[in-house]
């Protein structure tokens, strides 16, 4: 078997790759696609969220196999969507086939989120544990960070089509890389039903408060994610490439930042950084609202993508903490399924915002929603 180290490389590299093609599909082309089709700001909104419904329903089921089945079923199922998923955007011409395909290739991440998150549980050292989720977390960020600028590259140049085949080809890789991996078998677990494990997570009030305050910056990123593309096209003037670097610019602050701040999470705790995080992250999304120049949109995206650094680094391993019996994937689930929540209702909120009260003014609104949800949970925490 494998050492527990070469899975773990293993483990980065496939999510690296897995990541580009996703976010390929996604940043900055999934707005700017639908929107060639024909839909206005309230559909991107909902067809950029389509994808993260799927993993509403899809995280928590796939977070408890593994635990009975192990990691590798799973992970080799999201694995063969990441990899030929992509290639079905190639025909489509409709906005109802587009959302469906969404939903479809969402059940990539769905499954691979928890389980990644789970397996990487199970090998992580238990005083390393936010330094190795936050390292694995910022290489799936640093495909995260090439995808957008490779996609915008793609895109102005050759159209829509070769940023789908390039995608395709990206995922297959990755799936490659990871086929041949064998992870260890969790813990001995018997067959428990669904509603039992999900009582028994739900009832730890410390994980649904982390739970809460990583939708709450899911809810702000998803906003993100649909509309500033459209914000540096119609405000600043940007192109596909401009656009490009600039999603790109803040997911490479997200995870060149990250590691450090995983280490700082293992030695001064989780709590301050989730908090600071969020509140550096509400302030970007406020001030993006007033934004006119390039050089400044690119200033509040580079904060921004280093405050949701700190809250995410410290999120997941907080999860991994206070889980009980080794039960890693039903944690990682029931807390993938509710930030899921937040990162659905974000763009679909923002996308009726943006129909009545114009871009600028959605992000303020945006931003003001978020502050409440922090408050919120800088108070549960402190009890």
């Amino acid at each position: 078997p494998m050492s527990e180290s070469r899975l773990f490389i293993r483990m980065c590299l496939a999510g690296a790759l897995f990541y580009c093609s996703y976010t390929m599909c996604r940043s900055p082309v999934l707005p700017l696609f639908a929107r060639e089709l024909g839909a206005g700001p309230g559909l991107i909104g909902l067809i950029v969220g389509a994808s993260t419904i799927t993993g509403i329903f899809l995280k928590y089921p796939a977070g408890v196999l593994s635990d009975v089945w192990g990691r590798r079923p799973l992970l080799l199922t999201a694995s063969g969507v990441f990899g030929f998923m992509p290639f079905a955007y190639l025909p489509l011409s409709s906005l109802p086939a587009l959302a469906a395909t969404r939903m479809l290739h969402g059940s990539a991440t769905a499954i691979f989120g928890p389980v990644g998150s789970a397996a990487a549980s199970d090998v992580a050292p238990l005083r390393s544990r936010g330094r190795w989720l936050a390292t694995m977390s910022s290489l799936q960020g640093l495909g995260q960070a090439v995808a957008p600028v490779l996609a915008g590259y793609l895109l102005a140049t050759s159209g829509f089509n070769r940023v789908y085949v390039v995608s395709g080809v990206v995922g297959v890789l990755g799936l490659v890389t990871l086929a041949n991996a064998d992870w260890p078998a969790p813990a001995p677990a018997r067959r428990p039903g669904f509603i039992d494990v999900a009582r028994r997570v739900l009832s730890d009030r410390h994980i649904l408060t982390v739970s809460l305050a990583q939708a709450s910056q899911f809810f702000l990123n998803g906003v993100v994610a649909a509309f500033l593309p459209l914000y540096a096209a119609d405000v600043t003037g940007l192109g596909g490439v401009g656009i490009g670097a600039i999603v790109g610019l803040q997911t490479a602050a997200t995870v060149l930042s990250r590691p450090l701040f995983g280490m700082v999470s293992d030695r001064v705790g989780r709590r301050p950084l989730i908090l600071i995080g969020l509140l550096t992250c509400t302030a970007c999304v406020f001030l993006i609202s007033f934004t006119t120049q390039p050089w400044q949109l690119g200033l509040a995206a580079l904060v921004y993508g280093a405050g949701l650094a700190v809250t995410s680094s410290a999120t997941a391993a907080q999860v991994t903490d206070l889980t009980r019996d080794s039960r890693y994937g039903a944690a990682h689930g029931i807390f993938g399924t509710i930030y899921d929540v937040g990162d659905a209702l974000g763009p679909i909120a923002a996308g009726l915002l943006v129909s009545t009260i114009g871009l600028p003014s959605a992000f303020r609104a945006m931003a003001v929603m978020t502050l409440v949800l922090t408050i919120t949970f800088s108070q549960l925490a402190r009890h």
